[in-house]
C-alpha cells in the first residue's frame, strides 16, 4: 500500500506543475476511493474435494482518470491502485478470488497491485496504452470480486463517424482479481472443457456498433487468443415504448473455432440466443434463450458476454439449451428509494455428456443504496443455488457493502 501512495502522491506533484497548456488534463480530472468489504461463501454440498470456499477481505480501490491537454493532440494519464487485507481465511477455504495464496497454500496477509495507462486523443480517436478494463463482447474484464481483473496492452477507439462506435486492441498480459503479477493471458477452463495450458502470446479484437435508429443498434467483433481460438460476435439490440413501459430485444451469435497452433485442442462452437425485457413502474421481467450447437463448449477468457451467464454457472457447455426467466424490482415507487431486487431461475440440459444432463440455478440479488448521511453507501448480497446431474452441487453467498468517495 506504501509504494502506491507514493506513485499517488509523486501523480499530484506532477499535475500540480504542470503548465497552463495542460488545464483540460487537471480540469477534466476525475478521482474516486472506493472502500470495500466482501465476503464470500461457496460451500459445495457434496462429493470429494474442497468443501468449502470463505474467506472475508478489506479492500480499497484507488482510481484516476485525467482530462486531456488542450491543443489540436490532447494528452492524458489513467491510473489504477488496488489495496487488500485479510480479515478471514484459513489454508482449507482459500481459492475464492479474494485473496493471493502463499507458498504455503494460507492466504496473503494483505497485497498490492495497480498500473497507469497513458493516452493520446485526437479528434475524437483515442489511443491509450498501459492498464486497462475491456468491456467488449469477445473480452469483458471480471468484475465480480473485490479487485477487477485488469489487462496490459493498447486500445484504439473511435467515434469519428456519428453513430459508428469502433475499437480495436491487442493485450499480452492479465491480471486476475486474486493476483499481483502480471500473466500471459489463458482460456477459461469451467468444468475441464479446455486444457490449463490453453495460453496465447496475446488476445486482440476489433470491432464496433453502429446506431442503425435510435431505437435499433447492431455491432460486430471479432477476438482471437492467439494458437488457441478465434470468435466472430455478431449483435441486435431494439428497445422501443409500449404501453406504460418499454420492452428490449437482445439478439446476440458467437461463431468459435481453433486457430493457429490449437493449444487446447479443437474448438468447435456456435451460440444463439435471445432475450426480451419488459419494464414497467419498477418492475422488470426477463424471458432469454440460449442455444449451444457444435462439438465443444462456449470459449472465453473469465467473463463470458452470455445472457445466461449469471452469478455462479455460464450454462455453456457443448449441445446445450437453456432457458431464464427473470424479475426484478425497484422500490422507489413504493417510498424506498435506493432499494433494488432481482431473483432468475436458469435451467440447461441436452448437455454434450455421456448419458445426457441436466442444471439449474437459482440467482436473488439485493441491493440498497443510501440515499443519505453517508450517502452512496451500498450493501449487496448475492445468494446462488446451483444443482447438477452430473457436476457438484453449489450454494453460494457474497456480502458486499461499499463505500465511493469523489476525490476530484
Amino acid at each position: 500500500m506504501i509504494h502506491i501512495l507514493r506513485h499517488a502522491v509523486f501523480l499530484l506533484g506532477m499535475l500540480c506543475s504542470l503548465p497552463l497548456w495542460a488545464a483540460g488534463f487537471i480540469g477534466d480530472s476525475k478521482a474516486r476511493l472506493d472502500i470495500r468489504n466482501f465476503y464470500y461463501n461457496g460451500d459445495f454440498r457434496e462429493d470429494a474435494g474442497v468443501s468449502k470456499r470463505a474467506e472475508w477481505a478489506q479492500g480499497l480501490l484507488l482510481q484516476y482518470e485525467s482530462g486531456f491537454t488542450e491543443g489540436t493532440v490532447g494528452l492524458g494519464l489513467d491510473a489504477m491502485g488496488f489495496w487488500g487485507l485479510k480479515l478471514d481465511s484459513s489454508p482449507d477455504r482459500t481459492g475464492s478470488g479474494l485473496l493471493p495464496k502463499t507458498n504455503s497454500g494460507e492466504a496473503a496477509e494483505e497485497y498490492s497491485k495497480g498500473g497507469i495507462a497513458a493516452k493520446i486523443k485526437y479528434s475524437k480517436t483515442v489511443l491509450r496504452q498501459g492498464i486497462a478494463l475491456p468491456k467488449v463482447p469477445v473480452l469483458q474484464f471480471n468484475g465480480s470480486r473485490m479487485f477487477p481483473q485488469f489487462y496490459q496492452g493498447t486500445q484504439i477507439s473511435s467515434n469519428e463517424i456519428t453513430g459508428l462506435s469502433l475499437n480495436v486492441a491487442q493485450f499480452d498480459r492479465t491480471t486476475t482479481p486474486d493476483s499481483t503479477d502480471l500473466q500471459k493471458i489463458t482460456i477459461a477452463t469451467k468444468e475441464g472443457r479446455f486444457r490449463a495450458t490453453g495460453e496465447g502470446d496475446y488476445f486482440r479484437y476489433g470491432g464496433g456498433s453502429y446506431t442503425v435508429t435510435p431505437a435499433l443498434t447492431a455491432s460486430y467483433y471479432y477476438g482471437e487468443l492467439q494458437d488457441v481460438y478465434r470468435q466472430h460476435f455478431l449483435g441486435l439490440t431494439h428497445r422501443q415504448k409500449w404501453g406504460e413501459g418499454t420492452v428490449e430485444a437482445d439478439l446476440r451469435t458467437f461463431f468459435s473455432r481453433d486457430t493457429g497452433a490449437a493449444r487446447v485442442g479443437e474448438i468447435e462452437n456456435d451460440v444463439y440466443s435471445g432475450s426480451v425485457t419488459y419494464s414497467v413502474k419498477g418492475h422488470s421481467f426477463t424471458a432469454v434463450y440460449q442455444h449451444l450447437e457444435g462439438s465443444s463448449g462456449f470459449p472465453y477468457i473469465n467473463n463470458p458476454y452470455l445472457p445466461n451467464y449469471v452469478q455462479y454457472h455460464d450454462f455453456g457447455t457443448a449441445g446445450e439449451r437453456s432457458w431464464q426467466v427473470r424479475y426484478g424490482y425497484d422500490f422507489a415507487p413504493m417510498g424506498l428509494p435506493g432499494l433494488s431486487l432481482f431473483t432468475s431461475y436458469i435451467h440447461g440440459s441436452h448437455l454434450d455428456k455421456v448419458g445426457g444432463g441436466h442444471e439449474w440455478e437459482r440467482d436473488i440479488d439485493v441491493t440498497y443504496v443510501v440515499q443519505q448521511g453517508l450517502k452512496g453507501l451500498s450493501i449487496r448480497w448475492r445468494n446462488a443455488t446451483y444443482r447438477s446431474s452430473y457436476g457438484r452441487n453449489m450454494d453460494e453467498n457474497r456480502l458486499i457493502i461499499n463505500y465511493p468517495l469523489s476525490l476530484l
